[in-house]
């Protein structure tokens, strides 16, 4: 059996990491026609959460233990770990594992190394353009989460060996349609994401304000994550008058369980390469409110599986270094600047969405059958798979 060396810089929360473990444990759960190995650089909060069931499962994992982004030492390590798995694809996920794994394992023709592209920052950023080429001769593959992200990267590089675009696979819970209905007050809104610029959080704050200055004072927000700007947004709902109806639930091991809670989910982010928690919101049902940008405009059918709202607002002058200076609309198959969503149209997209509720759920059905027929973590999976066997 021919094996494969998964690469992360980190088993620290984030949508790649888990996306990577998520298809690991179905590999080792369902069988594979390859046998799979895991190394991450770095541990994180995944080694309590998500790793044990790998492991229980018969997965590999090794924790490198790099100590910081200047210790270079783990590379000893990492070259001794592919020494002993003697793997024949190296399949290497975020930026710097797919440097370093490239750098320290590359010179072996033997082993075919992937680079699976999950964002654009290596295809925005000079200096990563340039690593990039440098390196194009050690790379055998790429793999990119969407078209928006394929797009971004082939503006930016010229790519000669294979490529593929593989959405990433949504896990489907088995229990959506048990699922007891919600009563039409409080209406809550629901939003999971790492608390950071580029989700455009403040966006979801004022669209709720609009909508308590209307009258509709029983709606509610939840902010399911963490992140450098929750102390910043917490402000901002208190400046709103929105204090007791917001809620900050912090970092949560399975924040699916939220799903049930909610009547509508949001994503409002200025750039999302896919969206898996997006795409998990689809998967049990939700009704989906998203700009229109990335993979969000990829994976929602505006009006038939949930709703997309256009994208206009321009970008504060304290967020452009962080923001992309070029994102990808795929239903307008163009790339634009980055631009936010505006939040008269979001607040009055969740009214729209609130008056009709009980007649959407064709929408939520719809949003189901999306899910499991285009973005299921089995689809993904089998994809791979055959991905490898190309190469």
């Amino acid at each position: 059996m021919k094996r494969v060396l998964h690469c992360l810089s980190t088993v620290e929360i984030g949508g790649v990491e888990t996306q990577v473990i998520e298809s690991l444990t179905q590999h080792a759960t369902k069988g594979s026609r390859y046998e799979h190995f895991l190394c991450a650089f770095r541990g994180g909060r995944l080694e309590g959460t998500l790793l044990p069931a790998l492991r229980e499962a018969g997965g590999h994992c090794d924790i490198l233990g790099r100590r910081s982004r200047f210790d270079l030492t783990f590379l000893r390590r990492l070259r001794r770990t592919a020494e002993r798995i003697q793997p024949d694809i190296i399949h290497a996920y975020n930026p710097g594992a797919s440097l370093w794994t490239r750098i320290a394992l590359g010179g072996n023709r033997a082993r075919r190394i992937l680079v699976h592209c999950g964002g654009i920052r290596a295809a925005s950023e000079f200096r990563w353009r340039l690593i990039e080429r440098a390196l194009l001769g050690r790379t055998a593959g790429f793999i990119f989460n969407s078209e928006a992200t394929r797009c971004m990267w082939e503006q930016r590089l010229e790519i000669h060996c294979p490529r593929r675009v593989i959405h990433n696979g949504v896990p489907i819970a088995d229990s959506t349609c048990d699922r007891e209905p919600l009563p039409p007050s409080p209406f809550v809104l629901l939003t999971v994401c790492r608390i950071s610029p580029i989700k455009s959080l403040s966006t979801q704050l004022r669209a709720l304000a609009i909508l308590h200055d209307r009258g509709q004072t029983d709606v509610r927000l939840v902010v399911v994550g963490d992140g450098p700007m929750r102390g910043q947004l917490e402000t901002e709902a208190r400046e709103l008058g929105l204090e007791a109806a917001v809620s900050f639930e912090g970092f949560q091991s399975n924040p699916q369980t939220y799903h049930s809670q909610a009547h509508v989910y949001l994503c409002t982010s200025y750039n999302e390469t896919f969206s898996q928690t997006l795409g998990q919101a689809m998967g049990d049902g939700m009704i989906c409110i998203a700009g229109c940008v990335g993979g969000p405009s990829e994976i929602i059918e505006d009006g038939a599986s949930g709703f997309l709202v256009p994208c206009t607002e321009p970008v504060p002058a304290s967020l452009r270094r962080v923001v992309p200076g070029t994102v990808y609309d795929a239903v307008a198959k163009a790339f634009r600047p980055p631009l936010g969503v505006n939040p008269v149209a979001l607040a009055e997209k969740i009214a729209d969405a609130r008056g009709r509720y009980a007649d959407l759920a064709p929408m939520r059905d719809a949003a189901r059958r999306r899910i499991s027929d285009c973005f299921s973590q089995d689809r993904y999976c089998d994809a791979i798979q055959a991905f490898y066997d190309e190469l």
